[in-house]
Parts: C-alpha cells; sequence; structure tokens
C-alpha cells in the first residue's frame, strides 16, 4: 500500500513486459470464447400482456461504524431491510399525468421497513463473555423479535421451518469456539440450548455459521453481508408462508396469481449459510404445489442482478460482435491499432425484447469457465438466469425461481423451466425505469427505503451509539 501522495513509476512496467518468464506463463493461458453471433440475440416470447394488482420488492443495505470512546477500537453494525408492496394501478394512472401530485403518488406504494444493529468486534453485551457470543445472541434475538407483516410468524419461526428442510447435517464445531472446555465433543446440544461443555448458550441461528467468519481484531463488513442476504431471503419466505395463511383462513387463493415478488440480487445465499438456498427452494416447491392446485398457475418470483459476470456478458454481447473482437485481434496483431484499445461500439445489437435462455454448458462456455460435471449454482442458487433486452432496451439479467422437480435441469433452457416467464417479461416492460439504466421501478423504491446514507448516515448513526452505548 503505498503513503499518502505516493505514486506508482513507470519503470516498473518493464520489469513486466521484458521477463521472458512471464511471457511464457501468459502463452499457457487460453484466449476467453465468444458465442457465436446466431446464438447472441436470443429469441422472442409470446406474451399475455398480464400485469399484477402488486408487485412486492425486497432489498437491503447494512453499514459499519467504527466507535471509538477507548481502546481497543470497537464496531456497530446497522443494518436495514425494506419490504415494499407497489399497487401497479396506481403507478400507471400517476405516470400518465403531465405533472405528479405526491399526496396521490405516495399511495403508489407501502413500506414495511427493519432497522437493527448487531454487534461487531470488541462490542461486547453486559451479560455475555466475548464479542462473538454477543453477535450471536443479538442475531437470534433480532430473528425472534422480527415479523414479516402483522399478525404473521417470526422470522425465527421461518428459518426452523427452513432449518427442517436443511439437506445435509454436516459435524459443525462449538459456536463458542476457544471458549468452550469440553475436550471429548466440540459439537452443541441444540436441543438443550448449550454448548458441548454445558456451561454456554448456543441458539438456532449458530446453524447458519455466519459467527465463524466474525473476528475480534478485524473488520465484520462480510459477516454481516451475509447477515443483510439472509435477512432478505428468510423475508421473503415468511412474507410468503404469511399470504398462504391468509388465503387458507379467506378460502380466496387469487392474492398469488394477482402479485410478484421481486428481490434485489440473486435467488441465490452464498458463504457459510449456503445450504438456506437448497431449503428455500424445497419450501417454493411445496408452497407452489398448494397453490397450482387452488389456482392452476405458478407463483411468480424472480431476483434481479444489477452487476456481475451475467449482466456483463449480457451487455458486450448488445454492443460487440464476434466479428468485431476477430477483427480487432487481427488489425492489433498487424499492429494497425494500439493492442490495448478498445473501440467502443453502440449498444443496440440485440433487438428489444429478446430474451436469452443459458443452460449449464453456455454457462460454462462463455460466461463462468469451468470443466465441472456439478451443474453451475447447484448448491447456491434456488433460481436460474435469464437475460432480457425490455422494449425501452434495459438490460437485465433475471433470475427465475426454481418451483418443481423438472425445473431443476440446468442442461436445458427450454421456456418450460422458466415458470411464467412471459408473465415476468410484461412486468419488466412495465415498470422498467428511466431515471437509471436498466433498473426496474420496485427495486428503485425498496433500495431508497432501505439504503443507508454513507456520510449524512455515519454522523446521525455516531451519534446514536456514543448517546446509548453504555448507559443501561
Amino acid at each position: 500500500m503505498p503513503y499518502s501522495n505516493e505514486f506508482a513509476q513507470h519503470k516498473v512496467l518493464g520489469r513486466f513486459t521484458d521477463n521472458p518468464e512471464i511471457k511464457e506463463i501468459l502463452k499457457h493461458f487460453k484466449e476467453p470464447e465468444y458465442p457465436e453471433d446466431e446464438l447472441v440475440c436470443g429469441c422472442k416470447v409470446e406474451r399475455n400482456q398480464w400485469r399484477p394488482k402488486y408487485v412486492v420488492a425486497i432489498d437491503g443495505s447494512h453499514q459499519e461504524l467504527q466507535y471509538d470512546s477507548g481502546f481497543p477500537g470497537a464496531e456497530l453494525s446497522f443494518v436495514s431491510i425494506a419490504t415494499v408492496l407497489i399497487k401497479v394501478e396506481k403507478l400507471v394512472e400517476a405516470s400518465r399525468k403531465t405533472t405528479i401530485d405526491p399526496v396521490e403518488f405516495n399511495k403508489v406504494q407501502s413500506s414495511y421497513p427493519l432497522s437493527a444493529v448487531l454487534p461487531s468486534s470488541n462490542m461486547i453485551h453486559l451479560n455475555l463473555p466475548d464479542a462473538r457470543s454477543s453477535f450471536r445472541f443479538s442475531w437470534f434475538e433480532l430473528l425472534k423479535n422480527t415479523r414479516p407483516a402483522e399478525k404473521s410468524e417470526s422470522l425465527l419461526e421461518t428459518y426452523e421451518a427452513l432449518l427442517a428442510l436443511k439437506p445435509t447435517e454436516s459435524e459443525q464445531k462449538c459456536p463458542m469456539m476457544d471458549l468452550c472446555e469440553s475436550e471429548s465433543s466440540s459439537k452443541p446440544n441444540y436441543s438443550k440450548g448449550k454448548c458441548a461443555c454445558g456451561k454456554y448458550d448456543v441458539y438456532l441461528t449458530d446453524s447458519l455459521r455466519i459467527h465463524e467468519r466474525f473476528s475480534d481484531s478485524n473488520s465484520n463488513g462480510e459477516s454481516f453481508g451475509e447477515v443483510m442476504r439472509v435477512l432478505e431471503h428468510l423475508l421473503l419466505v415468511g412474507f410468503l408462508r404469511h399470504m398462504e395463511r391468509l388465503c387458507i383462513d379467506s378460502g380466496n387463493w387469487s392474492m398469488f396469481e394477482d402479485t410478484a415478488i421481486v428481490m434485489d440480487g440473486s435467488l441465490a445465499v452464498f458463504g457459510h449459510p449456503a445450504w438456506l438456498s437448497q431449503a428455500i427452494k424445497s419450501e417454493l416447491k411445496r408452497l407452489n404445489n398448494v397453490i397450482k392446485e387452488k389456482t392452476g398457475k405458478d407463483m411468480l418470483i424472480f431476483g434481479i442482478e444489477k452487476s456481475g459476470r451475467f449482466f456483463d456478458h449480457w451487455c458486450r454481447l448488445d454492443t460487440k460482435s464476434k466479428r468485431d473482437f476477430e477483427q480487432e485481434r487481427k488489425l492489433a496483431a498487424e499492429e494497425q491499432i494500439d493492442p490495448n484499445g478498445f473501440k467502443v461500439y453502440q449498444p443496440g445489437r440485440i433487438p428489444k425484447q429478446s430474451v436469452l435462455l443459458v443452460d449449464d454448458k453456455y454457462i460454462k462456455k462463455y460466461i463462468v469457465p469451468s470443466e465441472s460435471n456439478k451443474p453451475h449454482g447447484k448448491d447456491t442458487y434456488y433460481g436460474r438466469p435469464f437475460l432480457y433486452k425490455t422494449s425501452t432496451g434495459a438490460m437485465i439479467v433475471g433470475i427465475s425461481a426454481i418451483l418443481s422437480p423438472e425445473q431443476e435441469d440446468r442442461t436445458q433452457a427450454t421456456l418450460g423451466l422458466y415458470p411464467r416467464l412471459a408473465d415476468a417479461l410484461d412486468l419488466l416492460d412495465l415498470l422498467v425505469s428511466m431515471r437509471y439504466p436498466n433498473a426496474v421501478i420496485p427495486l428503485i423504491a425498496a433500495h431508497s427505503e432501505a439504503a443507508i446514507p454513507l456520510k449524512m448516515g455515519e454522523k446521525v448513526l455516531d451519534m446514536l451509539a456514543r448517546e446509548h452505548v453504555g448507559n443501561k
């Protein structure tokens, strides 16, 4: 790492360009492949001109705060999740008017925010031995005390339902780690709520293993990134289970026909709690079987990836063809152009309203190169990707939820493997926003409710912490 105002020197580059060993190493790498032009434009999907009554969008954010009153330094994490309900008809009516009435526009959406604070490094609860124990206790209490809707089950109850669907029970270390005094066993006794030595409390949420990434000496941004994503997915499942109970009580299942649910990001869980994705997939299949029996239709649930390998791939396909790349490489070899130059082509090669469905073979060859026999995303995703260019030209990477065993077949990418794909595309065309590139209105609304302002947020949260920490 450089010192302040210290800059790198150009002579260092010569040590790379003149080094024969580096040149030889580079010769052993494969040239990335580009799909043939006839593959990239996708296909048109016959539409139903479907329009839902409601769209539910879920998004979250988190911000770590340094709490410096004393030594060693300590840290808190503030987590914000928003579930936003969009009334589609009112949104369409408001968008048709030349001027927007703020009072009327506020009726378009309802927000259900979740705000929480969790201890991080060196922030210790009054009755617990260390920061990791404090985090584990606070994480359990947060799920126990949070409900996605009035009279719904708590997120802890939702989590318990998913825990029962955990695919395999791997050997887990005692969550107390170095504090546990048991020498014969390190496995916690969840039925008694105690660690192996019987001295310390354990919690069902320890099975998520987020605490294993937790550090007493460094920032825990990655741990709280996992916390935020788990909360988003639990809210999704908890909201669906609440809808199911409402339909059972009323005998009317039209709620599922009229509502679409959109998640910010992948329908996937990564890192230590990755097993949760398989449990969620099992629960979605159960719910969908019930709903399809009652309504004759699948649920409509999808995520949107706003960045990443799939998004970059889709945008590049719209910008340059295989012929463009080959011509550029040829000219570079003949030294007719700067070999480091990258000619920018105007986007627009892919026709609007085209959708590209990608199977495992395509993904491993062109997007995430791999020779693994395991299908891409099998252990972490409970959805499968589709790439869509909307009627306005927005580039969207959608992740369609897997709702049946047939949709697990990632060796194929046919329309029948994407439940209600035509309805999802209609919805994207309807709700795409011109305010930001490649954005949809529900996720903009959810993000605006969940995002923590960086500079102003840090000042406000710092003041909140200083006024209350230690003032029990």
